[in-house]
């Protein structure tokens, strides 16, 4: 068994070759849509925040229904101001964290504020406002059984702020099982 090195070192010069009209390829669409302002969000805040953009509201407000589920009703009287106060929590969670932590946040949150990037990592590609929580129950069941780490990772920061942003309202104590100030007066008195 005689192997043809010629056409082995062919194979690889057009290997290496389509390697660099791919990189050149990546880069200019990456250049083409920095300049056409497809890749750059807003650096503004949303109005009454201190850290979370206009897009990533719309982000947080689709993901809340479905993170917490039975535990809120969507179509309650307060729903709307159940939502904007965990929009408020989840902000000042970002907004307290050290300055690394915060670039971290904002990378993923870029990554899904881009139409394309959050089709090709969500697969939803119309905006946060329009998925409907089947697409969010997708989206979150892929990132959370993703064998990509920084999906796993992202999965647990977006569920995690929005769990910990309501549970820290006084209108989730009834679901969390015990009220924090009647056990403190009872370890305190006992």
């Amino acid at each position: 068994m005689s192997i043809n090195y010629q056409h082995l070192a062919i194979s690889r010069r057009s290997f290496l070759r389509l390697g660099v009209v791919g990189a050149a390829t990546v880069a200019s669409v990456g250049t083409v849509a920095s300049l056409s302002g497809c890749s750059q969000q807003p650096t503004t805040l949303a109005k009454g925040f201190s850290f979370l953009r206009t897009e990533d509201l719309a982000l947080f407000t689709a993901l809340i229904p479905v993170v917490l589920g039975n535990l809120v009703q969507t179509d309650s009287h307060n729903y709307q101001a159940l939502v904007v106060n965990i929009l408020k929590g989840v902000d000042g969670a970002c907004a307290n964290l050290g300055v690394k932590a915060q670039g971290e946040i904002y990378k993923l949150l870029d990554l899904l504020a881009g139409r394309i990037t959050r089709w090709l990592t969500t697969g939803i590609y119309g905006d946060w406002i329009k998925a409907s929580p089947d697409d969010m129950n997708n989206f979150l069941a892929r990132w959370h059984g993703s064998s990509i780490a920084p999906f796993n990772a992202g999965y647990r920061v977006l569920s995690k702020l929005v769990s910990v942003s309501y549970f820290g309202l006084p209108e989730s104590r009834q679901h969390a099982g015990y009220s924090p100030l009647a056990m403190m007066y009872q370890a305190v008195n006992s």
